[in-house]
């Protein structure tokens, strides 16, 4: 004869069915001041209101198999980077504007001393191990 199952399966309303007798019951519980209540026996035949399910007709339950997932639109694809070039955002601003010449020209400076640097410390690392 095997075991019963440490955590029977339980329904909304608490109500189990007693692996021994075969019963439904609400199992013991502790309360807070440590005392247990009493096991509680389920009349057969009853259903709590916690367990009653909501009635759907045929058609809504059809249509709730075929609808698609909340906040989801027909035919977007999401984004992948690959699809945004570096080149487009290095001519826009922050605030998605175009920028200024002036503006442009600070970038190419940054990105200038940026590879300025990186072939500093690239000959700086070739010259180590010499």
């Amino acid at each position: 004869m095997s075991l019963p199952p440490i955590n029977p399966d339980c329904t909304a309303s608490g109500i189990i069915v007693d692996p021994r007798t075969l019963d439904r019951v609400v199992p013991p519980t502790k309360r807070a001041d440590g005392s247990v209540r009493k096991e509680i026996k389920i009349r057969p035949g009853f259903t709590p209101q916690e367990d009653v399910s909501r009635f759907r007709g045929t058609r809504q339950q059809q249509f709730e198999r075929t609808q698609l997932p909340k906040g989801h639109i027909l035919g977007w694809v999401p984004p992948s980077s690959e699809t945004n070039p570096k080149k487009k955002a290095a001519t826009t601003g922050p605030s998605g504007a175009p920028l200024s010449k002036s503006a442009k020209k600070r970038e190419k400076a940054k990105e200038k001393k940026k590879e300025e640097k990186e072939r500093i410390i690239k000959d700086s690392w070739e010259d180590d191990d010499d």
